[in-house]
């Protein structure tokens, strides 16, 4: 069976919509068009803060600022449909599973247990940096003595695909998260998918 490591937000977790709004409430700003949004989905994630003028130094305190005000609000954050069943299955075929996100250990533990899917999981890594996800994989190798050419990363970043292929990892992009398909496509995924049902396809 195969090794699963899990990205959290925008993967597991719909949570674009509260950052979004946490973002205008931080910023004072006017909530962006649909337009703009679909337009910065299709850029890295430092081009998203050139374009709304958030300086990359700042980005470690937002990061905390963030966790702790999503914290707050974890109950808003849904699920995102059909994922749930795609847990059920490759847990039942027995695929080992993992979560490892920038957002906390502890949002991801409440989430995770509040939506009854922590039962798929053996593990959650929480607070890892924002561009340091390809030492945290590494890391999730040796813990779990997985092997990375049996091991398969699922996120919906640009910077999850690029971490995969560092870790010489297998690459899942979904295009359902923060990033959309035209520039994850750049980035080389071994795959993108457009549904959580697709995923178990691969795995099969």
């Amino acid at each position: 069976m195969s090794n699963i490591i899990w990205d959290f937000d925008g993967t597991l977790a719909d949570s674009l919509p509260l950052v979004a709004d946490l973002f205008y409430q931080f910023s004072k700003r006017k909530p962006f068009t649909q337009q703009q949004i679909e337009a910065m989905r299709n850029m890295t994630l430092k081009e998203v803060l050139q374009h709304v003028n958030v300086p990359l130094w700042r980005l470690p305190g937002l990061l905390v600022q963030g966790r702790a005000a999503i914290g707050k609000r974890l109950n808003e954050v849904p699920l995102f449909d059909g994922v749930e069943s795609v847990l059920h299955e490759l847990h039942k075929a027995g695929h080992n599973a993992v979560v490892m996100s920038s957002n906390s250990s502890d949002n991801i533990r409440r989430f995770l247990k509040a939506k009854n899917i922590d039962r798929y999981f053996i593990g959650q890594h929480g607070n890892t940096g924002i561009f340091s996800k390809t030492k945290a994989m590494k890391m999730i190798l040796r813990k779990y003595h997985w092997i990375g050419a049996e091991t398969y990363a699922i996120g919906d970043e640009t910077r999850d695909i690029d971490a995969a292929h560092k870790a010489h990892l297998t690459s899942i992009a979904v295009s359902w998260g923060y990033n959309g398909p035209k520039i994850l496509k750049t980035h080389k995924p071994d795959f993108l998918v457009a549904q959580p049902a697709d995923i178990i396809k691969l795995l099969q």
